[in-house]
């Protein structure tokens, strides 16, 4: 009978060499897989530019094609091998990933919401939990060498300090370096020096301490607060501590990736998360899970009180060290926030009453406002539609030079008068 050169197996049975075809319609599914998930992470909306997804589906795949090659040469259990161990860590990531979809548990399938290359961006604080890292540069995100994201261009440094303060609205997550309505209010408003004291998460509690502590030695005159979206995050925790300390707080370390749990593997991702390894590895108290509860609507009157007094307590300061406050309402983005479900940030309320409290929490502030005697910018999130933004929140370029121009005539006003 006759025989491959290559090889000891008759030409005839080749065809049904099951030890050879079967790793490698293995790795071809395997690669197969892999390309789906690499576009995912690629086309998708609010994919990060290099996200661990990505470089998961491109790992699989070239996983998919060595077993595929070491199957074609002989090296059957080899092929196996691989197949098996990669494949576990996929079934395992796609299988919590649709559990986390039944509202069931969380995924820990890679993410394609964050950048491999966005490690170091933030730096733990013992006050602040996280703060951003001074002079850090990817060309996308830059901060100053104090640790704020940074004004492009700076005006020059002999006029009137205005900080601009709240969360990753107003650090401005969705655009680049040089488009964030702090820098497009700095055009605006020339005259006068712009810093951008925006931190992702932040709330009122984490802006009372930058107010009081870090605002001073910069020689800021006027504190202008846009805020909201991150207080109202903690409506219905069943334990609501009053500086936000029990739940917000502690999920800093891990929100801003000081303490890296997102990699490229879904295994590798588990373990990180798991409670029990993250008692050893991380720098804080670890925050509840509420991901099993059932999502609740209506208004946290807990919270509400905490808010207001957190108003108050900002105008204080200031009032104090001789600083203008002003207030500016959470703009968020209603046409994304329709489901019944929950996107992530809000442990325990579904998409579609986030902005039925926004509004509420919004009349607060605005009540407030006049109390305190401290300009209001009147802005509604009506006048903004989907192309505004790049997500539920946070601004497009569209949406930054619009807001921008909204809310300078306001600070210009409060600011710059003598």
């Amino acid at each position: 009978m006759p025989t491959d050169s290559t090889s000891r197996v008759p030409l005839k049975d080749r065809r049904h060499d099951f030890d050879r075809l079967l790793p490698m319609l293995a790795g071809g599914l395997l690669g197969i897989v892999g390309i789906v998930l690499f576009f995912v992470a690629t086309l998708s909306s609010h994919a990060a530019p290099w996200n661990p997804l990505m470089v998961y589906g491109m790992l699989i795949t070239a996983a998919g094609l060595a077993a595929i090659i070491l199957a074609h040469v002989g090296w059957h259990r080899t092929a196996w091998a691989l197949v098996f161990v990669i494949g576990l860590d996929l079934s395992f990531g796609l299988a919590t990933h649709a559990m986390a979809a039944l509202g069931l548990r969380n995924s820990f399938l890679p993410l394609k919401t964050v950048s491999l290359k966005d490690t170091g961006r933030f730096t733990w604080h013992p006050l602040l939990q996280g703060v951003p890292t001074p002079g850090f540069d990817n060309g996308f995100f830059v901060h100053d060498e104090k640790g704020r994201r940074k004004v492009i261009p700076q005006a020059a440094p002999d006029g009137p300090r205005i900080a601009i303060i709240g969360g990753s609205s107003s650090y401005d997550l969705g655009v680049k370096a040089g488009r964030t309505w702090p820098d497009h209010l700095q055009h605006l408003i020339p005259e006068a020096r712009i810093f951008n004291y925006g931190v992702p998460g932040y709330s009122t509690s984490e802006h009372i301490i930058q107010t009081a502590y870090y605002l001073a030695p910069a020689d800021i005159g006027c504190a202008v607060y846009y805020i909201g979206w991150n207080d109202i995050r903690n409506s219905f925790l069943p334990t609501l501590d009053p500086a936000y300390a029990d739940y917000h707080l502690l999920g800093h370390v891990d929100f801003m990736r000081i303490r890296s749990v997102t990699g490229i593997s879904s295994i590798y991702n588990f373990l990180m998360n798991a409670r029990l390894v993250r008692r050893f590895t991380s720098y804080t108290r670890i925050p509840a899970d509420y991901r099993g509860w059932k999502p609740k609507s209506g208004i946290d009157r807990r919270l509400e009180r905490i808010y207001r007094r957190n108003l108050h307590t900002l105008k204080a300061i200031n009032d104090t060290q001789g600083r203008k406050t002003v207030f500016i309402p959470q703009i968020l983005n209603y046409a994304r926030l329709t489901a019944p479900t929950r996107y992530g940030w809000f442990p325990l309320v579904a998409d579609r009453d986030v902005p039925p409290i926004n509004e509420h929490f919004n009349r607060i502030l605005k009540e407030e406002a006049a109390r305190l005697g401290v300009p209001y910018v009147d802005i509604s999130p009506a006048m903004f539609q989907d192309a505004d933004f790049v997500d539920n929140g946070h601004f497009s370029e569209k949406g930054t030079e619009k807001f921008a121009r909204f809310v300078a005539p306001a600070i210009r006003k409060t600011c710059l008068s003598k």
